[in-house]
């Protein structure tokens, strides 16, 4: 029986969307002769880490002092006598142009919080989209498209559209089951892969003559000629893909952690570290933030282990193991990390005692991450307006959004990639987020 495309690869997400559905150029680099570009080295990276399920953003960045026109921390202990944090329980938001705000970060994030001090993170206050949406599957979609008011392609995808991608490149990769609409373009598209060592020929190794032949005549298709599309489009990416293999089968990994989350930023490091490859963005997810009930306890679980692996990703420990070395001062320079979650959640628990949770919410923050400072383009600190939180007579039953989404993505794709075109008009990037 022949092999099929669609059985070619294995360890793919989705092993159609590589051969029948993704318009990925997975640089063939040094597996098919082609030499890296030199400008790939010096390409800024971008990891998007997405907090499945809703995490609440009020037990992350902790209101810990009322400020002069809103009692935020009297609201904060009074609707949370379960699950609120005590001030001198959290890890203080206190570089001098913070002070003021009165925020403590979660005691589960002391690795971000030496970030913070040393000016890596940005704390982004508020941030949602008009009209929002309590559905986990809407929400998520419109965190990935961008855009609220229609269903779209995904922001970094059109950003592909925009970029452009040379011959036998891809620019994004998706870690998980399944390319995230995050990385689909309307005419370009991420690649999505499950791990590495998972990314193999489902038929037999290059050692295996037979199978050898079968890959290099698929490698061979890239040369079908431009003036049939279509054809000519499975060609490429025949030939890209048969190069990704093959560069990916000459990497080593190191053994699994027992950490999903952590395996998944080896697996981003590895693939940020590899020129020949010229990925620029890694997109991956840590589920589970959907706090019904027992959120102090597993919402503490879940940021410990962001923490401890945000640890790993940066200086090769995860705790006191080495698994890889230290990432090197070059690709420091120039990596960023940003969090997403499809929403945040009520201010108020559901319930008392130690079981109780929090429901569906809106706005929350999100943490941008990035190179050392000085001499980073990311503005560490807090910004943008903390949202209204009512009084402590008439408390806000949920917090409204006082930062568009887009704007900050505006100010990422601006500002971090150097996107040739603006993606929202009428979104400008967000002020002082970036140098």
């Amino acid at each position: 029986m022949s092999l099929s495309r669609r059985r070619f690869i294995g360890g793919t997400a989705g092993a159609a969307g590589v051969y029948l559905l993704t318009p990925a150029f997975a640089r063939a680099g040094r597996a098919m002769g082609i030499g890296a570009d030199p400008a790939l080295a010096n390409r800024r990276r971008l990891v998007v880490l997405f907090l499945g399920g809703g995490n609440d953003g009020l037990n992350t960045v902790v209101p810990i002092a009322d400020v002069p026109g809103a009692a935020r921390a009297t609201i904060y202990r009074k609707l949370r006598p379960s699950l609120g944090y005590a001030p001198d329980q959290t890890l203080p938001l206190d570089r001098p142009a913070d002070a003021a705000h009165g925020l403590g970060l979660s005691p589960s994030l002391p690795y971000v919080h030496g970030l913070y001090r040393d000016g890596r993170v940005a704390v982004v206050q508020g941030v949602d989209y008009p009209n929002h949406s309590y559905s986990h599957f809407s929400s998520t979609e419109i965190w990935h498209t961008g855009e609220p008011e229609r269903s779209v392609s995904g922001w970094v995808g059109r950003h592909l559209d925009r970029a452009g991608l040379s011959e036998g490149e891809v620019r994004a990769v998706g870690i998980g089951n399944g390319l995230p609409v995050i990385l689909r373009g309307d005419a370009r598209q991420g690649l999505g892969i499950v791990n590495i060592p998972s990314t193999k020929f489902a038929d037999g190794p290059d050692s295996d003559v037979h199978s050898k032949a079968r890959h290099d005549a698929l490698g061979g298709f890239g040369a079908h000629p431009e003036a049939e599309e279509l054809a000519a489009l499975h060609g490429r990416t025949s030939q890209a893909t048969v190069g990704l293999v093959r560069n990916l089968a000459d990497t080593t990994v190191p053994a699994s952690t027992g950490s999903r989350l952590a395996d998944a930023l080896v697996t981003a490091r590895i693939l940020l570290e590899d020129d020949d490859l010229g990925v620029e963005v890694v997109y991956l997810e840590h589920v589970g933030f959907d706090t019904h009930a027992n959120q102090r306890t597993q919402q503490e679980r879940l940021l410990a282990e962001l923490d401890a692996a945000f640890g790993m990703f940066w200086t090769g420990q995860l705790g006191t193991k080495k698994i890889m070395e230290p990432m090197s001062p070059h690709l420091t320079e120039r990596t960023m990390v940003m969090t997403l979650s499809e929403f945040g959640r009520r201010i108020g628990e559901n319930g008392a005692g130690a079981g109780s949770g929090t429901d569906h919410g809106a706005a929350s923050p999100m943490f941008l991450i990035g190179p050392p400072a000085p001499g980073s383009p990311l503005a560490g600190g807090i910004h943008g307006d903390h949202p209204d939180m009512g009084s402590p007579t008439l408390p806000a039953d949920n917090l409204a959004m006082t930062t568009d989404l887009r704007r900050v993505y505006e100010s990422v794709l601006t500002n971090w990639l150097h996107s040739p075109d603006p993606l929202y008009r009428r979104h400008t990037p967000l002020p002082g987020l970036f140098r």
